[in-house]
């Protein structure tokens, strides 16, 4: 989906906003995007207005209401949402690219569900795409167009790194905007959510003239189906250059198929050969040429070696420089520099706010919880706070401790009451806290048992709110579990109640008590939690049988084969966990014994099938297992 200007888009789609922080009302709006209008999402975010449309959704401006600071909110379209094999890729992936920092890339701070949709909270960003600078100002000289292509290589190499792969790159992904000094400064958007429309991808000729989005930068691996990796991003970045230095598109056609066709099949033209009148230097036709070769082994293997070829022809082409210390070359090294130099407003919603007012942002409250608390403690963790107290762990809860400010230091096990509410509104929360040193990592399970007439919620996260994970699959008067989380330092775990539908106030139980029971794992012993993206997978060992859980609906736990190409002997048992698995993107597999083909480095994923349905979850508290034998 193309990201507009968030200052041009405003003027055209939206009526302007006030300073008052009034919603802007735009009676050309359709109802379903009007609708989003004032609105507050996940409890802290005000959408304002719109400020652009795309192919796979719309984007707000959105005010963080405890911080008054704006940032992007991306609404995909509602159909994605009718899918839960979308809605798991999209929090898969979701999860994935808000780990990404490079300053080159815009930031995801949060996502989620809301209305009915899934949403990302992203950075907001003043400045055109490059697909209409092109078009606006026609091509872009060598020595402009230079620097901006090394800084959209180094967010690439920062997501390739991950294993994310942004499968959708081209002019209208990049932003530009402006540094203090006037410079242009790149930011790429929408890593990986070209990968939800995996599930919709035209298989036929016919389909792919309906095809989404444009095949204008489409890989020739990408267009046949077969597995993509970041060389696909390399492909699309060589047709991306060529539009830029030319004005033209790389391939053309009266159809969606003839481009791609040709993308198969087709050499492509030097950008000098398209643009003669332009001056374009060989060089830069051969970084180009190479980029867009048809065999993926042939192109450059990283974004890193592109771009260091990017900054050396520069250096021959524009800086001329003589030497290290020369006026020119310090030239060069300005022009690639990675610093942001433009004075950000106060008002912009960035990283470091995030990191700073609700540290490693989560999908659950009680993180928002212990996240203010570290704020009020000055510390790197609400949870180092308890580490100064002599008192000795509690076994039995103490009120108050609604919040990580008042959590109960505890042992291994403690027993608590969801007891009297303080409010008709608000219910009791009880928050406890395992003191252990910063910087020690554990693998720790948790589960706590139910309560007759509640149905509760057991959230956990670290001392510095970086781990964290909220599980709500128990029923009334059932307990909840977490398997195998990873912790650093400090454990903090909250329970709270989960109102039923038609439910309007908090119960009490002052009677029944809950027991909470944390079990410190051996590490080498199974999965490790997290665990569901390409990034975060689990080794998987040649006769090593691997043991683990899945303890929600949506959960997925990511494996990568460590071992050697061949053909192999698998054995995967799930006894009474309605399950499936696959090796990458392949077809769904299930249980039992199967000769498969591996490549060092495969993925295998394992889920559950009745991802879409209510009630018990079945076999929650039942290891699946994998075991990989030489065929």
């Amino acid at each position: 989906m193309t990201h507009a200007s968030p200052l041009d888009a405003a003027r055209t789609n939206a009526a302007p906003s006030t300073d008052s922080g009034e919603v802007a009302v735009d009676r050309r709006l359709s109802d379903s995007n009007q609708a989003w209008l004032g609105k507050i999402v996940d409890g802290r975010y005000k959408v304002m207005e719109v400020i652009g449309r795309g192919g796979m959704g719309v984007v707000y401006r959105v005010e963080h209401l405890r911080m008054g600071k704006v940032a992007a909110m991306k609404v995909l379209h509602r159909d994605l949402a009718a899918d839960p094999d979308v809605i798991q890729r999209f929090e898969r992936e979701a999860a994935a690219v808000s780990r990404l920092h490079h300053p080159h890339t815009v930031q995801v701070f949060d996502f989620g569900t809301a209305q009915g949709a899934l949403y990302l909270i992203m950075e907001y960003v003043r400045g055109l795409d490059l697909g209409s600078i092109i078009s606006r100002d026609g091509p872009m000289p060598w020595q402009r167009a230079a620097p901006l292509l090394a800084q959209i290589c180094g967010a690439l190499a920062e997501a390739h790194e991950l294993g994310i792969v942004h499968r959708d790159l081209k002019p209208e992904n990049v932003l530009i905007t402006r540094t203090g000094n006037g410079r242009d400064y790149a930011k790429v958007l929408d890593f990986g959510l070209a990968k939800l429309e995996q599930a919709r991808a035209p298989t036929t000729a016919t389909d792919r003239q309906q095809i989404v989005g444009t095949p204008y930068f489409m890989s020739p691996e990408q267009i046949r189906g077969d597995d993509v990796d970041a060389r696909s991003d390399i492909y699309s970045f060589g047709a991306m250059m060529f539009e830029i230095l030319t004005g033209q598109h790389l391939f053309t056609g009266s159809t969606a198929v003839g481009v791609l066709t040709k993308h198969l099949t087709a050499d492509p033209d030097a950008p000098s050969m398209r643009a003669p009148k332009l001056g374009i230097d060989p060089q830069v036709d051969a970084i180009c040429k190479k980029a867009l070769a048809k065999d993926p082994s042939a192109r450059f293997q990283t974004a890193a070696e592109l771009a260091e070829r990017i900054e050396e022809v520069y250096s021959d082409t524009v800086g001329n420089a003589t030497g290290p210390g020369s006026r020119s070359s310090q030239r060069v090294q300005r022009a690639f520099a990675v610093t942001h130099e433009e004075g950000e407003s106060d008002v912009r919603l960035r990283r470091s706010d995030i990191d700073a007012f609700e540290r490693g942002i989560k999908r659950a409250r009680f993180v928002t919880l212990g996240l203010m608390t570290v704020l009020v403690l000055g510390a790197a963790g609400g949870a180092a706070y308890f580490l100064t107290r002599a008192s000795p762990p509690l076994t039995e809860e103490r009120e108050p401790n609604d919040d990580v400010a008042h959590a109960n230091k505890i042992g291994l096990t403690v027993t608590g009451h969801l007891g009297m509410r303080h409010s008709a509104e608000a219910g009791d929360r009880d928050t406890f806290v395992v003191p252990w040193p910063a910087g020690e990592k554990r693998v720790v399970s948790v589960r706590v048992t139910g309560l007759p007439n509640l149905d509760i919620n057991l959230a956990i996260t670290d001392g510095d709110g970086l781990h964290g994970a909220v599980v709500d699959e128990g029923q009334l008067g059932e307990g909840e579990m977490l398997h195998r989380r990873s912790i650093d330092g400090s454990l903090v775990i909250s329970i709270d109640q989960t109102l039923l539908p038609g439910t309007k106030l908090p119960v009490e139980n002052v009677s029944d008590a809950y027991t909470v029971t944390v079990v410190q794992e051996d590490p080498a012993a199974g999965e490790v939690e997290p665990n569901g993206t390409d990034a975060d997978a689990n080794p998987l060992e040649l006769t090593k049988e691997l043991r683990g859980y899945l303890d929600t609906r949506g959960d997925v736990d990511v494996l990568r084969w460590t071992g050697a190409d061949g053909t192999f002997n698998a054995v995967v048992r799930a006894d009474g966990i309605p399950l499936e698995w696959r090796i990458g993107d392949g077809p769904p597999r299930t249980p039992g014994a199967a000769r498969i083909q591996l490549k060092h480095g495969d993925l295998i994923r394992i889920e559950r099938t009745d991802k879409g349905q209510k009630g018990a979850l079945p076999g929650r508290d039942q290891p699946w297992s994998i075991a990989i034998t030489a065929g």
